[in-house]
């Protein structure tokens, strides 16, 4: 019965309700293009893929989330449908997008660290970290958004967060947290049949962007909360959380005169590879932590 609930619940059926919607967004958006017309429907229907594919495999892990949520895992769910809601009105004011990110920025740490500011910090340690998580989130946010633009077209997207996802899972598991690990398996699941899909149906003239503006809400918000359960509420080590933060910071690489003289699909393997070293990275260190080939080595 649990493997039915890990594997059909939690993998196959987030992939199949994110990739039915997924699916459906491309053929909209090749219509649209064939039409020579611009719409953001296509794009959130994107963000409603990912988003509804992962509430399926967290219902089907954590049965409807408590209102109000009673711990920091409880969270995630809303976290995507705020994420979803905001996704929405992405493009409708620069300004308004602005606050959004500040405003959420802020109140998201104070959510899924109630307890560690209630019972853990004292008020001046407890504002320090709240400043902190909310400079982190509203940076890691635009790093999200410029790796959606800077990543090439075609399947380079759903690859490197399929990647960051599995590494986010791996080094959950290792650190003994194999719930949380299984909410970042959705996301592996979910990334991995938008990957497939983009595959099958890339053509070599396709330059639709996989994950458009409107999709960084939920991209953003449900990796932050994985990871600040992960640290705050698990034995994720510091140096892996900072290492999976910081990969995306990398995709600018690709940018580069030098090895954008190797050609696109060179430069491709090359600017994924680069984004891929952290998150291997703290994979190891994770693997050291855990004592899993000797003793613990304290990181």
């Amino acid at each position: 019965m649990l493997i039915f609930k890990q594997l059909i619940l939690g993998l196959f059926l987030p992939a199949v309700v994110g990739g039915g919607i997924f699916i459906f967004a491309k053929l909209l958006a090749s219509k649209r293009e064939s039409e020579h017309k611009k719409d953001w429907l296509s794009g959130w229907l994107v963000a409603v893929a990912l988003s509804a594919g992962y509430s399926v495999g967290y219902i089907g892990l954590e049965g409807s989330p408590p209102f109000p949520p009673r711990e920091g895992v409880h969270w995630l769910c809303y976290l995507v449908i705020i994420g979803l809601i905001s996704g929405a009105f992405w493009y409708a004011s620069r300004w308004g997008r602005l606050i959004v990110q500040i405003a959420l920025s802020i109140v998201i740490p104070r959510l899924l660290l109630n307890s560690a500011f209630k019972y853990t910090w004292g008020p001046f340690e407890g504002i320090i970290w709240w400043v902190c998580l909310a400079v982190a989130i509203f940076i890691f946010w635009h790093i999200i958004q410029q790796s959606l633009t800077i990543l090439p077209a075609g399947g380079s997207s759903p690859f490197v967060y399929f990647g960051l996802s599995g590494g986010t899972a791996l080094i959950l598991a290792l650190s003994g947290s194999l719930r949380l690990g299984q909410h970042a398996g959705i996301l592996v699941a979910v990334f991995a049949v938008s990957w497939i899909i983009t595959l099958i149906g890339q053509r070599s003239d396709d330059k639709w962007q996989v994950f458009p503006l409107g999709a960084s809400p939920v991209v953003t918000l449900i990796f932050a909360g994985i990871w600040m359960n992960g640290y705050f509420y698990e034995e994720v080590p510091a140096v892996s959380a900072i290492l999976l933060a910081i990969a995306l910071f990398l995709a600018p690489v690709g940018r580069i005169e030098g090895i954008q003289q190797l050609g696109v699909r060179r430069s491709t393997v090359v600017q994924i590879g680069i984004i891929a070293l952290p998150v291997v990275i703290a994979i190891g260190v994770a693997i050291a932590r855990s004592g899993l080939f000797g003793e613990s080595s304290g990181y």
